[in-house]
């Protein structure tokens, strides 16, 4: 039998374009730095760069800085999980070069529910 999660994520609030279409989320606040890397490590399973990574401490808090940046853009709908300015995916760029697509939806329901318990969205 397959093990089951079940998700209450209640309502939603979003950002919408004049065609009704969602932009993004509503934020309450934005996502800090242990938020972002939550997100994109325990969430979306995507190994980020650690300061071991880096040649010095100062690369490693620009890529926190950069990292953070995008993760609150794409949250709030200013960035896609698409071409855009110039960049492939936004958030799987960190993936480097592990995977070549975007995220699936289904990334979605765990990261509303993050996202609800921190109070980032209501």
């Amino acid at each position: 039998m397959e093990k089951t999660k079940k998700f209450n994520l209640g309502t939603i609030k979003t950002a919408q374009y004049a065609n009704g279409g969602i932009k993004g989320l509503v934020l309450n606040r934005d996502v800090t730095v242990r938020e972002a890397r939550h997100i994109m490590t325990n969430i979306f399973g995507i190994v980020i760069n650690t300061l071991e990574d880096c040649d010095d401490a100062e690369e490693y808090k620009y890529w926190n800085q950069e990292l953070v940046k995008d993760v609150n853009d794409w949250l709030k709908g200013n960035m896609d999980d698409d071409t855009m300015m110039g960049r492939d995916y936004i958030i799987m760029d960190y993936a480097g070069d592990c995977s070549d697509e975007a995220l699936g939806v289904m990334c979605m329901i765990p990261l509303l529910e993050y996202l609800k318990k921190k109070k980032i969205i209501d």
